[in-house]
């Protein structure tokens, strides 16, 4: 933090010092976001202070753009959206402005220097004479607040809380963007899945139909067999086409999270099945929502937001007291009267001033009454947020257990269908059973494929969403085969 407690106690060549000081060190920040750099002009180094406040578990240690003519994986396609994605700069650079609101206070520290210069020229008419008067003048204004009972330190600790809470809020759209990709990768590689699952599920009412045509064509099965196979063929070449629509439309997704075209042809890699029923915590509920309450960010932006508004009341108490301060100033004025009469003027001043307000209509008073009700109201509804992290932690732990079964369940229906329906497209072909047998036992093989299929996509977002409800989603954690519990142990003891 900066010392803008011992500053008062530097005269003005000391404070110009600092300021030169501090802008020659800006260049050195370049790594924390590496997509991002200092900019000049930062006397206060603003931006590197607003980079240190990013939590290093949510930025890739190097931005690289994702070669999509290769399937990306889990981390190519995060790490593609935390550098490329516009939202994520966007919302570091609101980040970087708040910085810059909150080093605008130190200004209230040093003096301030006011240059004047003018130039007037007077043309005075009487009868037959003519007078012509030039004056020319040039000032320096200096004032210096020495003393205000600690109202500076007070807006400067408010600006600050705020900057910590907008670190905070930049943090949860980091999180927010990795829940995003993660969303979108699970949904693209759903799609890629019910591509395969169409033609495999087109491929055997293929089969079934040739099955049906052949027995017709000789006279072991009535018209009616070839009909219904037909039919259930053609239902299964309208199925492909659609889940190939659906893939289209879940590569444009993910491109444009990207920051790339829309039709940029992209795939993803498949992830180990063996692995995805692994519990990311193996702790209680309660646990969990405690924890939820100490990590989430947006509680910590809203518990920052609240001490910004403590101590922005106390600097309001305190508006009333008087304010000591130092000014000086040097006038300089040059009057020329018809090139014939010239007079020069100089003079300086250095002085003391106490400002002490006395009266102001109770304005004060009621602007103190609005900061109390204000902060009454921001910790109230930090309690109700609390419980709605606790409501998010409870829903989003159920949902994953219910998932978890759902997923189990969904292998031992596509096992049973896959044996059924290889049993009654094989008795058909040898004359046994009939074409409504087989037929059903495509539709049970089609829907196990669906429900395996969904089933696996919603235990992977509510994965997702019950680390991040947590608040522990990060780059570290986001993996389906990593544990959050080992994780969170590592760093405690690091």
């Amino acid at each position: 933090m900066f010392p803008y407690k011992q500053i008062q106690r530097l005269n003005a060549y000391t404070c110009l010092f600092v300021i030169s000081g501090n802008f020659l060190c800006c260049a050195a920040y370049a790594d924390t976001l590496p997509w991002l750099v200092e900019t000049a002009g930062d006397p206060f180094a603003t931006e590197r202070k607003a980079a240190n406040l990013v939590e290093l578990s949510l930025v890739p240690e190097k931005c690289q753009t994702p070669d999509t003519k290769q399937p990306l994986k889990l981390n190519d396609v995060v790490v593609g959206a935390l550098c490329g994605n516009p939202e994520t700069k966007a919302a570091y650079l609101s980040l970087v402005a708040q910085a810059a609101s909150h080093a605008s206070n130190y200004s209230s520290y040093f003096p301030s220097v006011t240059a004047t210069m003018s130039r007037d020229r007077t043309g005075t008419f009487s009868g037959s004479s003519k007078t012509t008067e030039i004056g020319r003048n040039h000032g320096l204004d200096l004032g210096w607040t020495l003393y205000d009972f600690g109202q500076r330190e007070f807006r400067l600790e408010a600006a600050e809380q705020a900057l910590v809470a907008a670190g905070y809020n930049y943090n949860s759209a980091l999180q927010a963007t990795i829940a995003v990709s993660l969303r979108t990768y699970y949904n693209l590689l759903t799609a890629q899945n019910a591509v395969t699952v169409a033609k495999d599920a087109e491929k055997f009412a293929q089969e079934s139909y040739e099955a049906a045509t052949l027995r017709h064509d000789i006279g072991q099965a009535p018209l009616a067999d070839k009909l219904q196979a037909k039919g259930t063929y053609s239902q299964s070449l309208l199925d492909s086409q659609v889940a190939e629509n659906g893939l289209s439309l879940q590569q444009a997704v993910l491109a444009t999270l990207l920051g790339l075209s829309a039709d940029v042809a992209i795939t993803v890699s498949e992830i180990d099945n063996d692995t995805l029923a692994k519990d990311p915590f193996g702790e209680e509920i309660k646990f969990l929502m405690a924890k939820a309450k100490e990590q989430r960010k947006d509680l910590q932006a809203t518990r920052a937001t609240i001490k910004a508004s403590e101590t922005s009341l106390k600097a309001l108490e305190r508006a009333n007291t008087a304010t000591v301060s130092v000014t000086a100033n040097m006038d300089m004025d040059n009057d020329e009267v018809n090139v014939l009469s010239r007079t020069s003027d100089r003079s300086q001043a250095i002085g003391l001033s106490v400002s002490i307000p006395i009266f102001a209509g109770f304005s004060h008073t009621y602007n103190e009454r609005n900061a109390k009700k204000q902060l009454e109201a921001q910790r109230t509804s930090l309690v109700k947020r609390e419980l709605d992290v606790e409501q998010d932690v409870w829903n989003a732990w159920h949902n994953y257990e219910t998932a978890k079964r759902s997923w189990e369940t969904s292998k031992d229906q596509l096992k049973s269908a896959v044996q059924l329906k290889d049993v009654a497209l094989g008795r058909y072909k040898e004359g046994l059973g009939s074409i409504l047998d087989v037929l059903n036992a495509k539709s049970q093989y089609s829907s196990a494929l669906q429900s395996q299929l969904v089933t696996r996509q919603n235990l992977l977002t509510t994965r997702v969403d019950l680390i991040r409800a947590v608040g522990v989603l990060n780059l570290d954690t986001m993996e389906p085969t990593k544990m959050v519990s080992d994780y969170s142990v590592k760093n405690e003891q690091q």
